[in-house]
């Protein structure tokens, strides 16, 4: 059982409950959704793991319940986890520019 969609800092999060965990999750586009249902035709297992609800989840992290259902501990939890999501995306993007972006130009 997952709960509904919870919008923090821009990001969508849910968490689920069988898992004790928070899953970083987006919704699927029409690219996404096609390009799974071609994977599936394909291979006969799934691309992207898109649910019935139209997400994928891109991360997830263990989170007590308890701390799901408090409020200030949610939120300071996954604020958190925005910031080193943030940090993890800069990086990234300035490696690309540093080591691949060269090699495109």
């Amino acid at each position: 059982m997952k709960s509904k969609v919870y919008k923090l800092d821009g990001k969508l999060f849910r968490y689920n409950f069988d898992r004790c965990t928070v899953e970083y999750v987006a919704k699927a586009g029409d690219e996404e959704l096609k390009d799974e249902a071609e994977w599936m035709q394909k291979y006969g297992e799934p691309l992207f793991g898109i649910d019935h609800d139209g997400y994928m989840v891109i991360d997830s992290i263990g989170l007590s319940r308890e701390n799901w259902e408090n409020r200030e501990a949610r939120d300071g939890y996954l604020h958190g986890w925005v910031v080193d999501l943030e940090a993890e995306a800069a990086r990234l993007a300035a490696d690309f520019v540093k080591y691949e972006l060269p090699y495109l130009v």
